[in-house]
């Protein structure tokens, strides 16, 4: 039985990387198409993760994607974007910064939704305010 549920739990997880690797891939498109440039996918950092940093003339923009292709209720991946979750990609992405000397950049955090209804786009979803590491 244990070994049954240990299949079940990786397929689900397998399941839900892919469907957030499919999202990222979407999101990417939509905002190349839009003028931007992609400089990272999934940057990782101790504690975090990006799914994708994006540059849109000087500003840089640091963005999380959620992709729900089979919940029916709109709105429902913005809201997983917590305020913990939010303090988690705002310290990743300090460190971003911090790796690459690029402090002064102007930059933003935006959340794009993926769903079966199509693509909603969250410029400057939230501002994090003091990051303590």
């Amino acid at each position: 039985m244990d070994d049954f549920v240990g299949r079940f739990e990786r397929k689900m997880k397998s399941a839900a990387y892919e469907t957030g690797v499919h999202g990222e891939e979407i999101a990417e498109r939509y905002l190349t198409d839009r003028g931007m440039r992609c400089l990272e996918r999934r940057y990782r950092e101790k504690g975090g993760e990006i799914d994708l940093i994006m540059e849109e003339g000087e500003t840089l923009v640091f963005v999380e994607v959620k992709a729900r292709f089979s919940d029916p209720v709109k709105g429902n991946g913005l809201r997983a974007v917590t305020p913990a979750k939010q303090k988690k990609i705002a310290r990743c992405a300090m460190l971003f910064l911090m790796r690459r000397g690029w402090l002064n950049r102007p930059m933003r955090f935006d959340v794009i939704e993926i769903n079966r209804d199509g693509i909603l786009h969250v410029p400057n979803a939230f501002q994090p305010g003091g990051i303590m590491f």
